[in-house]
């Protein structure tokens, strides 16, 4: 398998190559993302959330993603992740997978949803990226950590307001 997902990153990369050779043994995204989530516990509201990340392919499958938060017009430092295809990054419950030479899926599991980043390139200059948010079967509304206000959440389907691409 794992074998497969290296041979995948591979030729992901031969039609992902820029012209710069400098960079020629890795590819590089940065997606900008926004959404907003209409919590329903603990109270109602409209929450936006938005993210920068930097996704680079590098040689034999590996992976890093630099995930920076956006609030209040200012953007935080963000998290680094490393790993390989398919397997999930250190510090973090999300995988990327090469599904096939334009696409990548990042997919993140949680406890009654899946979170998932499709990326999709041209194989010239040019990228797309889009966001999904599927319920697992039994559950009827999204749930979270809310980390800065130390709480768990309830949310309905997030509705995305921004999601851009471009090859670095």
């Amino acid at each position: 398998m794992k074998r497969h997902l290296a041979l995948a990153a591979i030729a992901c990369l031969t039609v992902l190559g820029t012209a710069r050779p400098a960079r020629a043994q890795e590819v590089r995204f940065r997606l900008s993302l926004a959404w907003t989530v209409p919590e329903i516990e603990p109270r109602e509201r409209i929450r936006p959330a938005s993210r920068t990340i930097t996704v680079i392919l590098g040689k034999g499958g590996a992976v890093k993603e630099e995930v920076s938060r956006n609030r209040g017009g200012r953007q935080r430092a963000g998290r680094v992740h490393e790993g390989a295809l398919g397997d999930e990054l250190d510090g973090s419950p999300a995988r990327w997978k090469v599904l096939n030479e334009t696409t990548l899926l990042r997919l993140k599991a949680e406890r009654t949803h899946t979170f998932a980043i499709w990326l999709r390139t041209d194989g010239a200059r040019s990228c797309s990226v889009t966001l999904e948010w599927r319920l697992k079967p039994g559950f009827t509304a999204y749930e979270a950590w809310a980390r800065r206000r130390d709480i768990a959440i309830r949310y309905n389907q997030p509705t995305v307001q921004q999601a851009t691409c471009e090859v670095l």
